[in-house]
């Protein structure tokens, strides 16, 4: 994101020379519909929403009626916060367009900023449907789902995306952090403690992300048998299913972290609830 920001910015500085037909600007460039929705898309992902709004308005009187410049508009509309405006211009964008995903797709975010998360959800879901590649369409529809309190449904979502995808991992972590979501009820289950440790142990991921995973999966386990809960049979990440060898584990886990902090305070902040979880022992 932050290297789209930097190039848009670069793109702000060059665009506005070449729409305005400055020296050395071949007049087909300057003269392009392309040219004007570049920088309106540079000027959009900078925050300048003005001048985008001015680019395209512009645009709108030189080309007439054009689903691009009301799609850009949308966009705008969107990163003003108007997601009622945007929904109404991707609207229009997909009756010129039927069953093309990408309007279905910015619906879907629309009705999600609205908070609509019904509609929201039938949008992200259409587009997941139809093709796997718009894995941003998967994270949509477990945030819907999510929103609804249907905490199955939004792992199914996230698991769904294909190990082959670069987004692979970052939906198998977010369905680790759902089974670890307890809302309605006071702890983790033990099912979803065995199925969030089940995914972390199948993902390969660097040092520290696994041990901030395994930290808060056995945070979550000693909570739930410190308040007399089993947590299934059987090892859970190396640890036996007590709160002792759980609170061990979990001590370890932020040593760990600790060794892996960039800096002196995350060390010792680190190393104080290391100390704070520690398995009491009598002497």
């Amino acid at each position: 994101r932050a290297r789209g920001a930097l190039a848009a910015t670069a793109l702000t500085a060059a665009l506005p020379a070449a729409v305005g037909g400055a020296p050395g600007t071949p007049p087909a460039v300057a003269e392009s519909p392309e040219t004007h929705l570049a920088l309106a898309r540079a000027l959009i992902v900078t925050g300048a929403l003005n001048q985008a709004a001015a680019t395209l308005a512009e645009l709108a009187t030189q080309i007439g009626a054009d689903w691009r410049v009301t799609w850009h508009q949308g966009l705008r509309e969107l990163a003003a916060g108007q997601p009622g405006a945007a929904r109404a211009a991707f609207d229009a964008v997909y009756d010129t367009l039927p069953g093309e995903l990408a309007p279905q797709l910015a619906l879907g975010f629309a009705a999600e900023a609205g908070g609509d998360q019904a509609t929201a959800a039938r949008y992200f879901g259409r587009v997941w449907t139809v093709d796997r590649s718009y894995v941003s369409a998967a994270f949509g529809l477990a945030r819907a789902r999510l929103a609804a309190d249907d905490r199955p449904g939004a792992i199914e979502a996230l698991g769904a995306v294909p190990q082959t995808s670069s987004h692979y991992v970052a939906a198998q972590v977010a369905a680790v952090r759902i089974h670890l979501t307890h809302t309605g009820q006071s702890l983790v289950s033990a099912g979803d403690l065995r199925e969030a440790a089940g995914r972390l142990d199948r993902l390969t991921l660097d040092a520290a992300r696994r041990q901030h995973l395994t930290a808060e999966i056995l945070v979550a386990a000693v909570s739930t048998v410190a308040a007399g809960q089993a947590v299934g049979d059987g090892p859970l990440l190396g640890c036996e299913p007590s709160e002792p060898a759980l609170r061990s584990g979990l001590e370890q886990s932020y040593r760990a972290l600790a060794r892996l902090a960039p800096d002196q305070a995350q060390r010792i902040e680190l190393v104080d609830k290391a100390n704070e979880v520690r398995p009491r022992t009598w002497l």
